[in-house]
C-alpha cells in the first residue's frame, strides 16, 4: 500500500502539469498552441523573403566551395564558422518559407 501511495500522488501531478488551470483543461488543444505563421501583404514581401534566401544559398555554396579547396586546418575552421552564421540565418527563412507556400 506504502508503495502506490507515491506512484498516485506522481500520476496525479503530471495529469495537471499539461494546463495552466483546470478550467483550461477542458478546451486543452495541443495543435493549437502552435505557431502561425505570419501572411505575406504582397508579392513583393515574398519576392524579397526568396531573394534574400537564394542570396543566403548562393553564400552558402560558395563557402563549401572554398572549404572542399582549403588545404590549411586553421582557415577551415574559420570558414566552417562563416558556414554555421550563414546557416542558422537561412534557416529560420527556409521554414517562413515553407510555412507561407501553402497560405499562397
Amino acid at each position: 500500500m506504502r508503495s502506490i501511495l507515491p506512484f498516485a500522488v506522481l500520476a496525479l501531478c503530471a495529469g495537471c502539469s499539461t494546463v495552466s488551470a483546470v478550467r483550461d483543461a477542458w478546451t486543452w488543444d495541443a495543435t493549437s498552441k502552435q505557431e502561425r505563421s505570419r501572411a505575406f501583404s504582397s508579392p513583393q514581401d515574398m519576392a524579397a523573403l526568396t531573394n534574400r534566401l537564394a542570396d543566403l544559398q548562393l553564400q552558402r555554396n560558395e563557402i563549401r566551395s572554398r572549404i572542399s579547396g582549403e588545404p590549411d586546418i586553421d582557415v577551415r575552421q574559420g570558414l566552417y564558422a562563416q558556414l554555421h552564421r550563414v546557416g542558422r540565418e537561412l534557416s529560420p527563412l527556409e521554414r517562413e518559407l515553407a510555412a507561407a507556400a501553402p497560405a499562397r
